[in-house]
């Protein structure tokens, strides 16, 4: 049978959808392997291994912060192997189709769900025969693309095998003794946030089939005992954006993992979902914390640029819901807003301080191409370059410098809140650029949070220390072209 190589780049975490694809493939018969480019210290130790395993296709599963490193890779594997097939997926390949096609050395991209449509790929290179017309694959043919449109979604995801975890596990024992075991239960999300994939998601697949879909809790339950059976496990994450989004499937799912799995878990919620019935369900079935998305503490921001409608008084409501029955809580927060100032930076802080989480996950604006934030930005002239995936945020304050700092310096407002009275004078002091190592703090806060030893953070972060420094989009440095200051107006 045909043969994938798949190509990935870290060990932070396991990739889910690379699991997916490689389980359902090795069910019909197909061979998957998997290289880590972090086990390769140059290009000629991959080429070497590339010879010995000989693949019928190589694929990349592709999000935009790491076009341009699989952008190099891609290039130097096709330059070596001209013959061999280049297959690039993921959410980079379905919103900016057009920008990887400028790569010569890719052949094939997947511009939807990838399961059909890459088992209907590879069972055509096994029969060697034509594969011009497959659904949610472009396909170049000499100097042109053939661009198929995208396939139906799948509303049964029970039909698929569990993610191939043993493709990493097998060979990375970070990973496999790593006690935090990640699942995913569901696809789709229902809101609109400006600066997320989802609304272009659900745009692409408009009148394609139920976008928002979920596996049975009998099959979720199956899959968590077959992994914590197998794998030393000592808490779960569910990385669903929001696990409590069906009230009706959590209630019953909760019941089932009090009695079957007794290990406790963290998830991603929504604070608008957030009663206090499911609350004390959640907690009383195991959950010690929760991760949800404040964003900006300036509900302006929040509700008119980023689309996240959701009022300061919801969270205020929700995070007291979270603290009377003792769940602790982490929130997302972005920073470097367009004409963000400083007072706007210390407002958020002080409202993300009035919640009392037990710390935050700072990161700095990236305005994806594809995404509706960067069609808001174009339209009312609030970004003042573009890049080869991003638009940069327009700064007629010269304050977004400043603001950067608040990457170390959020959770250390956290844990001493009596320096916010003076956070203005030290993200601007000069003197703010020796205090960047700090940002340990996030990952010290989030070993704690996720339960996880210091031995196995320790050895977890030496492994992809660059990535905890910079973060995954921090790794990626746009190439900014400046437009005329006349479109940089601030209508």
């Amino acid at each position: 049978m045909a043969k994938i190589l798949f190509i990935s780049d870290n060990l932070v975490n396991e990739g889910l959808g690379i699991m997916c694809l490689s389980s359902y493939l090795k069910r019909n018969g197909h061979d998957v392997q998997l290289f880590l480019l972090s086990e390769f210290k140059g290009s000629e130790g991959l080429l070497r291994s590339i010879r010995k395993t000989k693949p019928d296709i190589i694929g990349f599963s592709v999000m935009t912060p790491q076009a341009s490193q699989f952008w190099t890779v891609t290039k130097v594997i096709k330059e070596s192997f001209n013959n061999l097939k280049i297959i690039w997926g993921g959410p980079h390949c379905m919103f900016t189709p057009e920008h990887v096609i400028t790569n010569d050395a890719v052949d094939i991209i997947c511009t939807g769900e990838g399961e059909e449509a890459l088992l209907t790929l590879m069972n055509r290179l096994d029969a060697n025969s034509d594969f011009d017309d497959i659904q949610s694959l472009w396909k170049k043919k000499g100097r042109e693309w053939i661009k198929n449109e995208v396939g139906r979604l799948e509303e049964n995801l029970d039909k698929y095998p569990f993610p191939d975890r043993e493709l990493y596990f097998n060979k990375y024992w970070i990973l496999r003794n790593f006690g935090v075991k990640r699942f995913m239960t569901q696809r789709g999300c229902p809101f609109d946030c400006s600066y997320c994939f989802e609304p272009s998601f659900k745009e692409l697949y408009k009148n394609k089939g139920t976008f928002i879909r979920r596996h049975s809790v009998e099959y979720v339950m199956n899959e968590i005992k077959d992994i914590v059976g197998r794998y030393p496990a000592n808490s779960i994450h569910f990385s669903d954006d929001t696990f409590n989004l069906n009230k009706n499937w959590l209630e019953d799912f909760l019941v089932r993992y009090k009695k079957e799995i007794k290990l406790p878990f963290t998830c991603n919620v929504n604070v608008l979902l957030c009663d206090e019935e499911m609350v004390v369900k959640m907690k009383d079935a195991g959950c010690n914390g929760v991760v949800f998305g404040l964003e900006s503490g300036v509900e302006r921001i929040r509700m008119n640029l980023l689309n996240k409608k959701i009022t300061d008084r919801q969270y205020v409501e929700a995070a007291r819901l979270l603290r009377k029955h003792k769940l602790t809580f982490v929130n997302n927060i972005i920073y470097g807003f367009p004409n963000e100032t400083l007072e706007d930076t210390v407002e958020s802080v002080r409202f993300n301080n009035s919640l009392r989480p037990y710390g935050i996950r700072p990161c700095i604006l990236k305005i994806y191409k594809g995404t509706k934030l960067a069609k808001f930005v174009v339209a009312n002239n609030l970004y003042e370059a573009v890049g080869e995936f991003t638009y940069k945020a327009l700064d007629s304050n010269n304050q977004h410098e400043s603001i950067k700092n608040m990457m170390w310096a959020g959770n250390v407002f956290v844990k001493l809140p009596f320096l916010v009275p003076f956070a203005k004078r030290i993200l601007s002091s000069s003197i703010s650029k020796f205090f960047k190592p700090l940002v340990l703090l996030n990952h010290w806060q989030d070993m704690w949070f996720y339960k996880v030893s210091l031995w196995q953070s320790s050895i977890y972060f030496w492994h992809s220390r660059k990535l905890f420094m910079k973060g995954l989009g921090g790794t990626q440095v746009d190439k900014y072209r400046k437009i005329q200051n006349e479109a940089c107006i601030d209508k």
